[in-house]
């Protein structure tokens, strides 16, 4: 992913959390802020990738936000107030991001990734090196009280109740870190278990689709490609870009549309709803598995492209797979999952993704301020809007707290034993 515009990339949503803090942030004048929101305002008005904004006017829109300026005193205001205006739209991957602030103003966590199940608080991931886990917390701890206990100073202790997995409470007191989880880029990973003798399963997971994943992708099929099922695993797919259509093609046989990304340009002198047609009309595009390439095809279309597989040949699967996907599952991770679906017949398993399925760029105003809009929507080569629809499961595994205090894997059990029954059934 480059440090720009994002192909379907569900990494921006990492950054749309407000900078580093949730602390005061600096007062600017109201003419600043009144610059600024025009600078937004406009921004998004050039290239936000639908000219009829999903039905709404734009203009009048803008024109009510902008009355409320005058109660705006600080740059938390102005984030809250720009991103109100932004979220009226209902689309993923359209956000205002603050100024990056130093974390000791407005406060860090603890080197812990947690996920709420209802009211509780579950620890899902403990930072290497950090405090939490020097002090013992683990995967499936319960993180009792208010979740605003975690945050304060960098450096400073956070004095907290943790309810353990055996049941059992303990008070720990953790230093307060900025522990950072970037994506790997691209993240894969593979492996093979022979489970019968005359069975073999392979195991790809996947948290990110990006430059050079496709270069993995190959390699990983080659190793694999004695197996007679395949479990792709991308509940941590965060999105990344169509590198993802070199993996679909050894599932997918011949070459075959999968997915059209669509411009304002393109869409604005389509002048109606895309149709079949439409689509069947753009000139293919193969082989685009960067950044730099999917864009050059967007540009050459005139604001529009349809990206096909590949026909591997000989090297195409011809054993089982199943895909499993969770909430976490988003952008290019469920656009792969829907055309695991849609072009190779492939078994999801799991939960429904997250539906940010749009394709963002990046843009820098004025201040240090960041817009993050949706360029290009993304439609299925028969003509339907994707938008941000969750592409759900055809076999469904629920999630609870207490998963994450087991020692196996619910999900890839449940994959394992659909594989086993597809091989016995063919």
């Amino acid at each position: 992913m480059t440090a720009g515009r994002t192909a379907i990339g569900l990494a921006a949503l990492l950054v749309a959390a407000t900078a580093a803090g949730a602390g005061q942030a600096a007062t600017e004048t109201p003419a600043a802020y009144a610059a600024l929101f025009d600078q937004v305002w406009k921004t998004v008005d050039a290239n936000f990738y639908d000219p009829t904004f999903h039905g709404l006017d734009w203009r009048a829109l803008g024109a009510r936000y902008r009355a409320r300026l005058g109660s705006v005193r600080d740059d938390d205001g102005f984030n809250r107030l720009a991103n109100a205006m932004l979220d009226e739209l209902h689309v993923s991957h359209l956000f205002l991001t603050e100024p990056s602030r130093d974390a000791a103003e407005g406060g860090v966590g603890i080197g812990v990734q947690t996920e709420r199940f209802g009211d509780a608080r579950i620890v899902t991931e403990v930072a290497p090196l950090s405090d939490a886990q020097r002090q013992g917390l683990r995967r499936g701890d319960r993180i009792l009280g208010a979740s605003s206990a975690l945050y304060g100073p960098l450096g400073s202790a956070a004095t907290l109740t943790v309810q353990g997995c055996d049941g059992a409470r303990r008070e720990v007191s953790v230093r307060r870190e900025s522990a950072f989880w970037p994506p790997q880029h691209p993240g894969y990973e593979w492996r093979a278990i022979a489970v019968t003798p005359k069975v073999s399963l392979g195991y790809i997971r996947i948290d990110r689709f990006d430059d050079g994943a496709a270069e993995l992708a190959d390699q990983a099929m080659a190793e694999l490609k004695d197996t007679q099922g395949i479990v792709i695993d991308v509940r941590g797919g965060g999105g990344g870009n169509l590198s993802s259509l070199r993996l679909v093609s050894y599932f997918a046989g011949p070459s075959k549309p999968a997915v059209a990304l669509l411009a304002k340009p393109y869409l604005q002198a389509l002048g109606h709803p895309v149709t079949k047609a439409d689509v069947a009309r753009l000139q293919p595009t193969r082989g685009a598995y960067t950044n730099a390439a999917i864009f050059a095809a967007i540009k050459q279309g005139q604001g529009a492209a349809i990206y096909y597989t590949d026909d591997v040949g000989a090297k195409r699967y011809r054993g089982k797979v199943v895909v499993v996907m969770g909430k976490d599952t988003g952008s290019a991770g469920e656009g792969f999952a829907a055309e695991m679906r849609m072009l190779a017949a492939a078994t999801l398993i799991g939960r429904p993704t997250a539906g940010y399925l749009l394709s963002s760029d990046r843009f820098p105003l004025a201040g240090g301020w960041t817009l993050t809009i949706p360029v290009d929507g993304v439609w299925a080569p028969d003509g339907s809007d994707f938008r941000d629809t969750p592409t759900l499961p055809d076999v469904t595994v629920a999630r609870t707290a207490a998963d994450l205090c087991r020692a196996d894997d619910p999900d890839l059990a449940r994959a394992e034993q659909v594989l086993l029954d597809e091989l016995e059934a063919s």
